[in-house]
């Protein structure tokens, strides 16, 4: 995490070459209504709150309960189980490239604590930025974030009052093709558009992928590659990876555009 977080900062280097008294009591109206048996009751209201705690946030469900009654949502062999909350509705609509873009439209009175859905998946984990990864695949949230329950559950929660979005995908890599270039052997990885959208679930889960697609990849100078692309050039149609670069600083990796020698 050390080395993503020292790139990310000088990443945009990369970009341009490539107690008081107390108020006496509220005053309460009184009414009385009678009922059609002839009884009738009396209620009194305050004309101001005499409280500002926050609505209590309702309890997550289990992951049994989100795998029972939740929607089962695909991509490219990936999938997670999403149930919504109370009141909130879930718009799906499939990409092109597999991956699957998740609206939640927000209720009024939601509140930045306020859960929208739950999701639940195999390993799911939730990250700083408020993406995750679950069930083998990643999510991306728009104007929402992740956060994990205490039982393993993912929490969507609003950042403002605006409809949430999730993208989610099962595949980080389009394409992998091992040449033979000037210097020596070369791999071009070919990202998805989910991937160049970046965060931190893209960041952990395209490694994990590429190293399960092509394992001569897993070395340290070219996931530190890799990384570099990822920050400092997520546009560029292919990212080239040489495994006999140098390991080298992340200044000096940097300073190369992503190609040590």
């Amino acid at each position: 995490m050390r080395r993503a977080a020292t790139v990310a900062l000088v990443a945009v280097l990369l970009t341009a070459a490539c107690s008081a008294t107390a108020a006496p009591p509220s005053p309460t109206t009184s009414t009385t209504t009678s009922t059609s048996t002839g009884t009738s009751t009396s209620t009194s209201t305050s004309a101001e709150p005499t409280s500002d705690a926050p609505t209590p946030t309702p309890t997550a469900p289990t992951a049994s309960e989100v795998d029972a009654d939740g929607t089962r949502v695909r991509s490219d062999g990936a999938h997670v189980r999403v149930l919504t909350a109370p009141g909130v509705r879930m718009e799906k609509k499939a990409a092109d490239d597999g991956s699957v873009h998740l609206t939640f439209v927000v209720p009024a009175a939601a509140a930045p604590t306020t859960p929208l859905a739950y999701v639940s998946g195999a390993d799911a984990q939730p990250f700083a930025d408020g993406t995750a990864t679950a069930g083998g695949g990643g999510l991306s949230p728009t104007r929402g974030t992740l956060v994990a329950s205490s039982d393993g559950v993912l929490v969507l929660l609003p950042r403002r009052a605006d409809d949430v979005g999730v993208w989610f995908t099962g595949a980080t890599i389009s394409t992998t093709r091992w040449a033979n270039q000037e210097g020596g052997r070369s791999l071009a990885v070919t990202p998805t558009a989910w991937t160049r959208a970046g965060g931190l679930a893209a960041h952990d889960l395209v490694w994990s992928q590429l190293v399960e697609r092509e394992p001569e990849a897993d070395s340290a100078t070219m996931r530190a590659q890799l990384q570099c692309h990822e920050l400092g050039a997520p546009d560029k149609a292919t990212w080239n990876l040489e495994p006999w670069r140098p390991e080298v600083s992340d200044l000096e990796m940097i300073a190369a555009r992503c190609n040590p020698t």
